[in-house]
């Protein structure tokens, strides 16, 4: 789950959430509401009653009151039952000729007193209201503020809800447009940057801060490459006049005694590791900054495997190793043949070194969908899994008690050449059965103004 989606779903809930309580609460508050506005129609039913009876004590009139009261019984539901107690003797009113169930109503009395000058007793009047017409009521009442409150309510979470994943688009689109620089420059692209980090809060200037921790890492990189070439070519010189003293050393080793031949031998060997170390640091930087030239064109790459195979077979006869070659006819693929060369020509002699006498190494070639795959698969010591991981990073090499030469750096430039071309390298190896090196190049190569 993304975290732009996340984002709206915790917005979402929490405005939902926020809406339903808010509902909750005001619906409560318009319950007691409704309660009491049933109480006050009750006191004022009361009330007015208490004036009719107090203007017919004050005009001597008892059928005042009693009319009045019976056409209250016979025009309004909310009246089970109204009786009257004028003198100690209680007078029903209306023709109700049994009183209703007490528990079927809530009875009201009122004692209403005469008027000043008004010689009469006090009146007791019993209003029985009808406990079922007064739940109805609100009943009704509730049910109607509970349609338009979750009418209105379920409107307002809608529109909360398609706020909050608007609300979450638009807080974390610079999130992963972050996220998505720091992918890049991770992956080596270092000259990627965040766009448009302008403003002043914590997002900004973390973008601000991946812009900057880029412009150092492409500084570093520069005075890497500068580094890397400039003692390249300082170690080349002095190299080439002790291979050239070594060399001429050697064609009198006659002169020499046995120890001396061996520790010549010794310096020589070391003076060729050491030349083969230079060598591939300067392809190295050759590659990552653009060189050598890349020219691709198409390329009959079943006989530009086929030379290259033919080309190790002398020195695999020498190691007493079989090298055999199998390939489809006529595949052609868009590539730089020199550059291609190169990554072939690594590969086998890694098979050869990795490869005991009495081993071998088959070489294919085939087509597959969209390009041609070429794997290299030696009877060697195989690699480790842990470290199959880092076997095309640079100066990454697997202990090689055979051919100890090497630095680490051939199958790096290898997979910056083929990644080139558009098309990926892979190894699959087990210890002790051998392993597997592959690359794929697609029909079509990208063209060289891409890089």
């Amino acid at each position: 789950m993304s975290i732009r989606f996340k984002l709206g779903l915790v917005i979402s809930t929490a405005i939902l959430f926020a809406t339903i309580t808010t509902s909750l609460v005001f619906l409560s508050l318009q319950y007691a509401a409704i309660r009491q506005a049933e109480e006050d129609k009750i006191g004022l039913w009361k009330a007015h009653i208490a004036d009719i009876a107090s203007e017919s004590m004050l005009a001597n009139d008892p059928l005042m009151l009693l009319d009045y009261l019976h056409n209250l019984h016979r025009l309004y539901k909310d009246f089970l039952h109204i009786r009257v107690d004028s003198g100690n003797q209680w007078q029903d009113v209306g023709t109700t000729l049994q009183a209703p169930d007490p528990a079927l109503a809530r009875i009201e009395t009122i004692k209403v007193f005469a008027p000043a000058g008004v010689q009469s007793a006090p009146l007791k009047i019993e209003l029985w209201f009808s406990r079922a017409v007064i739940d109805e009521s609100q009943r009704q009442a509730r049910s109607k503020l509970s349609h338009n409150m979750l009418m209105a309510g379920g409107t307002v979470a809608l529109a909360g809800m398609l706020l909050g994943f608007l609300l979450g688009w638009t807080m974390t689109r610079r999130i992963l447009r972050i996220a998505s620089t720091l992918r890049q420059i991770g992956a080596g692209q270092i000259e990627a940057r965040v766009e448009s980090p302008g403003g002043s809060d914590e997002l900004s200037n973390l973008a601000q801060d991946v812009n900057n921790m880029a412009d150092r890492l492409q500084e570093l990189n520069q005075l890497k490459k500068t580094f890397v070439t400039s003692i390249t070519h300082e170690l080349r010189s002095p190299l080439n006049v002790i291979e050239q003293q070594g060399k001429a050393l050697q064609a009198g080793a006659a002169r020499l005694s046995p120890e001396d031949r061996d520790s010549l031998s010794r310096i020589m060997d070391s003076v060729n590791r050491l030349g083969h170390f230079v060598t591939n640091l300067l392809d190295m930087t050759k590659t990552e900054r653009g060189k050598p030239s890349y020219d691709p064109r198409p390329t009959r790459l079943t006989e530009l495997v086929e030379d290259t195979v033919f080309f190790f077979l002398p020195k695999a006869a020498e190691a007493q190793i079989a090298l055999s070659f199998t390939a489809e006819p006529g595949i052609t693929v868009y590539a730089d043949h020199d550059l291609v060369v190169h990554v072939l020509t690594d590969i086998i002699s890694n098979a050869l070194k990795f490869t005991p006498p009495g081993g071998t190494i088959r070489v294919e070639l085939k087509n597959v969908p969209k390009g041609a795959e070429c794997s290299v698969t030696d009877s060697g010591r195989g690699i480790p899994t842990s470290h199959l991981a880092r076997i095309f990073k640079p100066f990454e090499r697997w202990y090689n008690p055979l051919r100890p030469r090497g630095v680490g750096q051939g199958l790096m430039i290898a997979k910056s050449i083929i990644e080139r071309h558009g098309g990926r390298i892979g190894v699959e190896s087990e210890v002790g059965r051998g392993s597997r090196f592959f690359f794929f190049l697609p029909f079509f190569a990208p063209p060289a103004s891409r890089h």
